[in-house]
C-alpha cells in the first residue's frame, strides 16, 4: 500500500537579537552581535511508518529533519548561515553546524555581523535540493540563490511526507529595550489533496474503483514558490492504452497512485430525497483514513486546452448503469457486455475513466471559476461521486469539463467538491 502525509502543520520561530534600535523602532547596526533563536511548535523526527493517512486538523505538528538559518543583509547578501542538524553525530563536522535540540530549547548566536537585518529559514531540504558545501564555499552568496534552487514533489512525499520542506524569511524589527526580533512562519513548500471517499451517482448501479491518480502536476518547483511549466507532467493523455499508459507512467509516481490494496468497497445506504437505496461506496483500506496527494500549488484557468493544472483521474471498471432512451425512460446497460459487442478488446471492456479537470469552492455555483491552489493549504473532496455523465474511454479528453468542490484551510483543511 502506498505511504501517504504524515504529521504536518504550521510551524512559527521567535527570533530574538540583541542590538540597538532607534525611538522608531528602525533596525540599526547589531552591536553586539548576538542573537537569540528559539523554534517553536515543531517536534523532532519520529521512527513511525504508516501506510493510510489520517485527515489533517489544526492539532498536527510539522516535523522538523533538518535546514539552515541564514542572516542577511538589506541587500540580500548572507553574511551568516549555520546547517541545523538532529543527528548529534553530525555537530562538530564545522562551526556553522548547530543541533536542532538546541534551537529547541534556545540557543544564543555569538559573532553576527552588524549589518544583519534579515533571518530565514529553509528547512527539510535534500543535500541534491540545497548543498550545505554551497554555503560553506561561496557558491550561495545571496538570498537569491536560496530562492532559485528547485525541489522536488518526491521529497515533499519522503517519509511518509513528515519531510515536507519549510520555509520563511522575515525583517528584523526594533521592540522594547533595545532588543531586536523576528518571528518566522514556517509553511510547507507544498499543498496536500484529500480524498475520504468514493460513491455512485443515481444512475450507477454496480461498479468498481481500481485507481485513483494524481495525472497532472508539477514535479518540481524553486523554493521561491514560483513555478516553471517545464515542470509539468502528467502521462500520456492521447494514447490507445490508457491503462497501460497508467502503469508504465506510475512507477515513476508511485505516492501519486492509489490502487489495489489501497483501496476498501463498503456497502452501504444511501438517501436521496424520498428515495433509499443499497450501494457500494470505495474507502481507503485503512478504517479513518484518506487518499493524500502531496502538489505543489500553481493556479490555472481550466479552459487552458494544454492541460496545465492539476488534475485527477478514477479509474473503474465492472459498470452497470441506467441510462435514458430514445423515450426519455431508464434502461439498464451492462457497460462490459456492450463493449465486448462493439469489438471492444477483452481486458479494457467496460472499463472507464472519470476525468477532473478543474476545482472549485461553490458545489451549487455551476460557473465558478477554478480555485487558486496556494501552498501550505490542505484541499478535501468532497461529494464525489461516479456518474454515467462524467465518464470516458479515455483519459483527460479536450472536451472535458468535470470539476471538484473542496474545502480549504492553512495546513488547514479546505474540502472540494465534485461538480456535475
Amino acid at each position: 500500500m502506498k505511504k501517504l502525509f504524515t504529521q504536518l502543520a504550521l510551524a512559527s520561530l521567535l527570533i530574538a537579537c540583541g542590538a540597538c534600535s532607534s525611538e522608531e523602532g528602525t533596525p540599526e547596526e547589531n552591536q553586539t552581535g548576538r542573537v537569540f533563536v528559539k523554534l517553536e511548535n515543531v517536534i523532532k523526527p519520529s521512527t513511525k511508518t504508516r501506510t493510510m493517512e489520517n485527515p489533517k486538523t489544526e492539532a498536527d505538528v510539522t516535523e522538523f529533519h533538518n535546514g539552515f538559518i541564514i542572516f542577511g543583509t538589506p541587500k540580500e547578501a548572507i553574511r551568516k548561515h549555520y546547517e541545523i542538524v538532529s543527528d548529534p553525530a553530525e555537530a562538530n563536522k564545522n562551526d556553522h553546524i548547530v543541533l536542532l535540540d538546541e534551537l529547541l530549547e534556545g540557543k544564543t548566536f555569538e559573532g553576527i555581523p552588524g549589518d544583519v537585518t534579515n533571518v530565514a529559514i529553509v528547512a527539510n531540504v535534500t543535500e541534491d535540493e540545497l548543498n550545505p558545501e554551497d554555503f560553506h564555499n561561496g557558491t550561495i552568496r545571496f538570498h537569491n540563490d536560496v530562492l532559485n534552487h528547485v525541489i522536488q514533489l518526491r521529497n515533499q512525499y519522503a517519509d511518509n511526507m513528515s519531510h515536507v520542506a519549510l520555509y520563511d524569511m522575515k525583517m528584523l524589527q526594533g521592540v522594547t529595550g533595545g532588543a531586536m526580533s523576528a518571528a518566522l512562519e514556517l509553511r510547507p513548500m507544498c499543498a496536500r489533496l484529500e480524498i475520504p471517499k468514493i460513491t455512485p451517482g443515481p444512475d450507477v448501479v454496480e461498479y468498481q474503483v481500481d485507481g485513483i491518480y494524481l495525472a497532472g502536476f508539477y514535479n518540481q518547483m524553486y523554493i521561491s514558490q514560483i513555478s516553471n511549466r517545464d515542470f509539468w507532467t502528467g502521462p500520456d493523455y492521447d494514447t490507445q492504452d490508457p491503462s497501460l499508459a497508467l502503469r508504465n507512467f506510475y512507477t515513476g509516481y508511485p505516492y501519486l497512485a492509489h490502487t489495489g490494496s489501497d483501496i476498501r468497497a463498503v456497502k452501504e445506504t444511501m438517501t436521496s430525497g424520498e428515495t433509499t437505496r443499497e450501494v457500494t461506496a470505495f474507502y481507503p483500506s485503512e478504517e479513518g483514513k484518506v487518499w493524500a496527494f502531496p502538489f505543489f500549488g500553481k493556479y490555472e484557468r481550466r479552459n487552458d486546452d494544454q492541460h496545465y493544472g492539476l488534475r485527477l483521474i478514477v479509474k473503474v471498471s465492472h459498470l452497470k448503469v441506467y441510462l435514458l432512451d430514445d423515450h426519455g425512460n431508464r434502461v439498464p446497460r451492462d457497460v462490459t457486455e456492450y463493449d465486448r459487442q462493439q469489438g471492444i478488446p477483452e481486458e479494457r471492456a467496460g472499463i472507464r475513466y472519470l476525468n477532473i479537470n478543474g476545482f472549485v469552492e461553490d458545489y451549487h455555483n455551476t460557473l465558478a471559476e477554478p480555485i487558486q491552489f496556494y501552498n501550505g493549504n490542505v484541499y478535501t473532496v468532497q461529494n464525489f461521486e461516479i456518474t454515467t455523465q462524467n465518464l470516458s474511454d479515455k483519459i483527460m479528453p479536450n472536451d472535458i469539463n468535470v470539476t471538484l468542490s473542496v474545502t480549504v484551510k492553512p495546513w488547514i483543511i479546505k474540502k472540494v467538491y465534485p461538480q456535475i
